[in-house]
């Protein structure tokens, strides 16, 4: 039964004041789904209450029992991250990036360092304030690059949150030593994820692995091996032995238990698979779509998320080689959009100096185009999206303009060798987006901290940690500070750059912490999407942010 006394917050933003005036001090900024605690009864139309960790007043009108959705992108450095929570409260996570950002962000969002759990930190049964660990109701490995599923290790190794139920694409990578080979199929260089069999002229990988008795015994038979991925797959089972895993394709249409109403739908937009038959057998394999590189992130799963009037795009790292191939598969074109592009952008710049049969062939090759994008909009139109791969320069641009985003958001980091976002990554965001202000935002780049100071000022706090540790009179002293310092670290993860989407379903807005905020009533960046039912679709309204 849900607490009598937990709201959320009901409009784009509010003001959590010090008294019950609208002239009274601010005392904290508040987005729209902020959760907060009603500590007394209302009185001339303001409730008491406890939000963000602070006690103040807000309007009565304010205030809703109905939960929004709330999707964050949190910045996890280089890789992707995206926290989801449903207005019935449970917890998707869509990748957890490379290292433990994720899980010093969960750690802070649900308070894990003072969260006691039996057999963690020796916490045993009869300690009164046992509880059971958070449950993260569906995890979703979305292709096995690390810096997409890496971070899910230190999240379950914790024993302070399990997954429930985790989906994959079906391409494992797993130890393949000679004995392991099959005969007959064919194995690529540099990457073990398995066998190809060759089927009406294309390689298609035979061994993807589906259900979940398949992954348990693969894991079953390499308990040790160093492979990453499988070490993420293997904590999250010994951390609970009832984990179901499961690849996911269009074949399974919908993302399972959020078909009802009142919850985001997820309609799977990809992998796409091909039936191949071998040694008397049929099975839904994945194509080839270049190396194996390639071929992992091009068969990301991609969703196309629904949440009342709100659409969002959300995948991996898809490239150019994927979106020619969803595009194929979805419409049922015979060519590949990008080469159509190419050809017709090699015509144009000869110039004068086109024949007329090459001028007929770039204009009928840009019909095409424009024809196919129309076409492809009533599978892929969004009005969020989130980047593919990062912001890299492995787009199509036609696959951009069926997207159609008002708002696109990129994950990335620092510590790569790829500069994400790419500069015509960025551009072309920009060109094809809706409206005449497409929104573009980055983890990396709207980071909320200072480039002259944060690392020393950062540095010089932790120091203070440390020399307090040190001149602690006892080992419960030390925990103590210790278990302090590590919050801090947690909440510095925590307000980064993450960008977040708030939605009722009509009312959306998307926001960032701002670097120094100029009070307490404007901690937040917020842009807002209005929607506009002439027209019957989200418009950025520049005059709606802050």
């Amino acid at each position: 039964m849900a607490d009598p006394a937990t709201r959320y917050v009901a409009v784009t933003e509010t003001v959590l004041r010090l008294a019950a005036d609208a002239k009274s001090a601010p005392v904290n900024h508040l987005l729209l789904g902020d959760w907060v605690r009603i500590t007394g009864p209302a009185s001339a139309g303001w409730f008491p209450v406890r939000g963000r960790g602070d006690d103040g007043f807000l309007p009565t009108g304010h205030l809703t029992d109905i939960r929004p959705l709330e999707v964050n992108f949190v910045d996890i450095g280089q890789g992707d991250g995206c926290h989801i929570v449903t207005p019935d409260d449970r917890i998707i996570l869509i990748d957890a990036g490379i290292g433990d950002n994720m899980a010093r962000f969960l750690s802070w969002r649900y308070n894990l360092r003072g969260r006691k759990v039996v057999g963690v930190d020796g916490v045993t049964a009869a300690d009164p304030n046992a509880r059971q660990p958070v449950d993260i109701h569906t995890v979703i490995m979305s292709h096995p690059d690390e810096d997409h599923y890496g971070g899910f290790t230190p999240i379950f190794a914790t024993g302070k949150m399990r997954a429930n139920r985790i989906y994959h694409n079906g391409i494992i990578e797993r130890p393949i030593a000679a004995a392991d080979k099959i005969s007959g199929l064919t194995y690529g260089s540099g990457e073990d994820i398995g066998g190809y069999v060759t089927s009406g002229g294309r390689k298609l990988l035979w061994e993807v692995v589906r259900e979940d008795a398949e992954l348990k015994a693969l894991l079953s038979r390499h308990p040790t091996t160093p492979k990453k991925l499988m070490t993420a797959l293997r904590t999250a089972l010994i951390n609970n032995p009832n984990v179901v895993f499961k690849s996911l394709s269009v074949r399974d249409a919908v993302l399972p238990d959020f078909v009802g109403p009142g919850q985001p739908q997820f309609a799977i937009l990809g992998p796409v698979g091909l039936d191949a038959s071998f040694q008397g057998q049929t099975r839904y394999c994945l194509p080839r779509l270049g190396n194996e590189g390639v071929t992992k992130n091009g068969h990301s799963v991609v969703f196309r998320m629904t949440f009342g009037k709100l659409s969002l795009l959300l995948g991996g790292d898809l490239n150019t080689e994927a979106e020619d191939y969803l595009i194929r598969q979805h419409l049922g074109v015979g060519f590949d959009i990008s080469a159509l592009a190419t050809k017709a952008e090699q015509l144009r710049r000869k110039g004068n100096d086109r024949t007329a049969a090459e001028e007929a062939e770039r204009v009928a090759a840009l019909a095409q185009i424009n024809s196919t994008v129309v076409a492809g909009r009533a599978i892929f139109r969004i009005d969020v999206a989130k980047a593919c791969h990062h912001g890299s320069h492995h787009f199509s641009e036609a696959f951009l303009q069926m997207l159609d985003a008002t708002a696109t958001i990129v994950s990335s980091g620092d510590d790569e060798s790829y500069s994400h976002p790419r500069p015509d990554a960025l551009g072309a965001f920009g060109k094809y987006g809706r409206g005449n202000r497409p929104l573009i935002f980055s983890t990396e780049l709207g980071r909320s901290v200072r480039e002259s100071s944060p690392l020393s000022r950062y540095v010089d706090i932790i120091k203070k940690y440390e020399d307090r540790i040190a001149a602690a009179a006892d080992a419960a002293e030390k925990a103590k500070i210790r278990k302090e310092m590590e919050g801090h670290r947690d909440r510095h993860v925590a307000v980064y750059g993450m960008v977040t989407l708030r939605t009722d379903g009509n009312q959306t807005i998307i926001a960032q912490k701002v670097e120094r905020p100029s009070g307490n009533d404007s901690k937040w960046d917020i842009h807002e999407l209005v929607w506009n039912d002439a027209v019957g679709e989200y418009e950025y309204h520049p005059q709606g942010s802050r």
